[in-house]
């Protein structure tokens, strides 16, 4: 039976990176603003880095034990969850819903983030405050998207919920951790300049104007009790602050556990996997019941 799951991050360098990631992973190369934790989207999967299986990838791993990974999770695909350091704001964007992505022959990208850091005067962009298209693409070409953009303070432990077709972006100043769908095709609108290319026709095409977000800061009403904070069609996040010891499972499909604060360990059968600030595990459905102990705070995501 497949026990809990350490997979290897995969690091992306960004023109826009930090250097929070860098410091808490002791990582050598600087610019690293993206750490996928769990991809298995092509050419970004993630390795398995323990265990029986290590060095396969995860979707290697999931075609050839379906059964325990995924449980009675009908997708090929786990939910995406990683890791964005901001030091400067993020091209402004827009994902395509599904019917849009499967005629380019992808998949669906929503998403949601969670704040673990954020510099005074964060905010993330969500939303924009023009719903004719045609004014928006003059705003993009005249250079002054940026006063029809709905940006929202954020702060520690604040979520939001980005649906496909949202015009969105992190702003500079950032730690969050990114959960969504498992997507890939973005479109950019808007880049401050930075010369890359823009997609302002799909874009636009895929922009839904009347799209509003909210800032939700989630606190449980007691310790080790998970409640959810994020729920979408295509993925779901829950949230525990553990103290002492937790006792979860008993679930139909697997889970992903990130922790967002602290530390604490997972037991399983006499195992014991150290999950320290920012790391993450995968979690079968095969394992069907763990332990977790210490004081930290656990981001669950998985599919509805």
């Amino acid at each position: 039976m497949t026990g809990p799951i350490r997979l290897e991050p995969v690091y992306l360098n960004s023109i826009w990176a930090g250097n929070r990631l860098g410091e808490i992973r002791g990582l050598k190369s600087p610019g690293t603003g993206i750490s996928r934790e769990v991809c298995t989207y092509p050419g970004s999967e993630n390795r398995v880095c323990n265990g029986p299986f290590e060095g396969q990838k995860i979707t290697e791993l999931i075609r050839t034990r379906r059964d325990e990974i995924m449980g009675n999770d009908p997708e090929s695909q786990m939910v995406r969850v990683a890791f964005m350091d901001t030091a400067e704001d993020l091209s402004i964007q827009v994902h395509p819903d599904g019917a849009m992505a499967e005629a380019e022959g992808d998949f669906e990208k929503s998403e949601s983030w969670y704040i673990l850091e954020a510099a005074d005067g964060a905010y993330v962009t969500a939303g924009i405050r023009e719903t004719d298209k045609e004014r928006i693409r003059e705003a993009v070409r005249e250079d002054r998207l940026e006063e029809l953009l709905v940006r929202l303070p954020v702060k520690t432990g604040d979520f939001v919920m980005i649906p496909a077709g949202m015009v969105h972006a992190c702003g500079k100043g950032l730690l969050a951790l990114e959960v969504g769908s498992f997507g890939g095709i973005t479109y950019r609108l808007y880049d401050y300049g930075r010369g890359r290319r823009l997609n302002l026709e799909k874009g636009l095409l895929a922009l839904k104007p009347q799209l509003k977000a909210d800032i939700v800061h989630p606190e449980p009403d007691a310790h080790n009790r998970p409640v959810n904070v994020g729920r979408h069609p295509l993925f779901q996040v829950d949230l525990v602050d553990v103290r002492g010891s937790w006792t979860y499972g008993g679930y139909d499909s697997y889970r992903i556990l990130t922790c967002v604060e602290g530390e604490c360990r997972v037991c399983r059968m006499g195992e014991e996997f150290l999950l320290s600030y920012t790391e993450t595990i995968v979690i079968p459905a095969a394992c069907r019941s763990i332990r977790v102990e210490g004081r930290a705070r656990l981001l669950i995501s998985y599919r509805c």
